[in-house]
């Protein structure tokens, strides 16, 4: 009878345990700490930077750009862009236009143009989810057909593992991009991973080149900042925009969650628009 009701303990306990460590995966810390989609807050030569970390080199892995609701020339709010992408991370994409609302540079979604900037550096993501950064040519048109997701952000601020800072070499002539402000930033590693990085103290784009290059990117873009600078991870926003925006660089856990959202990340219709004229912000 004793050994009947020390074995029912037994398994009482073991069942116990099971269940606590069950729920304790389930958790949103904890699927955090395994999967291939992380965020830290960092503390950079002495700048703070909230930093998401996407393993490119899980297959599983997704990423996209958002365009609004209705289009190329449109801007819709953060909450409405984030809650109808539904990513587990998002960043400002490129600049834009603040009368017409027209993307700086190229932004490709499933291998479709959908806008057509021609000015900046391109994050490009393959159909293997490999990452790469290639700088634009002021008003050539590229071909990015061998490419699943292109967005063509701000200047470079990191090239080779160099700090590499020189925006009207890259078609930017705008006075504010040259003051000290918010940023928000891109980036690749050696080591197949993509950073979405926030610094929200106001700093010159050298001094965002100097995170980059501490957080161990081997290239690095500046993308939209001030009023738009905007980060989010896991249902949290770590930094807001003050203002409407035009497109994000989404991410996901994995490609059944972007398959879900998939056909609400840019306009129906499947058709690109090209910035009407010259862009200098």
């Amino acid at each position: 009878m004793n050994t009947t009701i020390l074995n029912n303990h037994r398994i009482t306990g073991l069942l116990t345990i099971s269940i606590a460590t069950a729920l304790l995966a389930l958790s949103p810390s904890c699927y955090a700490l395994t999967s291939s989609i992380r965020y830290q807050k960092r503390w950079v030569g002495g700048l703070p930077a909230h930093v998401v970390t996407i393993n490119l080199n899980d297959p599983d892995v997704q990423v996209s750009s958002v365009l609004p609701r209705y289009g190329v020339g449109r801007s819709e709010s953060w909450q409405n862009l984030v809650g109808r992408a539904r990513p587990t991370a998002a960043i400002t994409g490129t600049y834009f236009h603040t009368r017409t609302y027209y993307p700086t540079g190229d932004i490709v979604i499933d291998g479709d143009l959908k806008c057509e900037g021609r000015v900046g550096t391109a994050l490009c993501i393959g159909w293997n989810n490999k990452a790469t950064m290639i700088p634009t040519k002021r008003g050539c048109a590229r071909d990015w057909s061998c490419y699943r997701t292109v967005l063509v952000g701000g200047p470079v601020v990191v090239w080779d593992g160099q700090i590499s800072v020189n925006p009207r070499e890259q078609g930017f002539r705008d006075s504010r991009l040259f003051a000290r402000k918010a940023r928000t930033a891109v980036g690749v590693t050696k080591g197949g991973k993509l950073l979405m990085v926030a610094v929200t103290k106001p700093v010159y784009l050298r001094s965002l080149g100097k995170v980059m290059k501490g957080l161990g990117c081997s290239r690095a873009a500046a993308l939209d900042g001030g009023g738009s600078t905007a980060l989010y991870y896991r249902g949290k926003s770590l930094a807001k925009p003050s203002r409407r925006l035009t497109n994000l660089l989404v991410a996901y856990d994995t490609s059944a969650a972007h398959e879900r959202v998939r056909n609400v990340l840019a306009p129906r219709s499947g058709q690109w628009a090209q910035l009407p004229g010259s862009f200098t912000r």
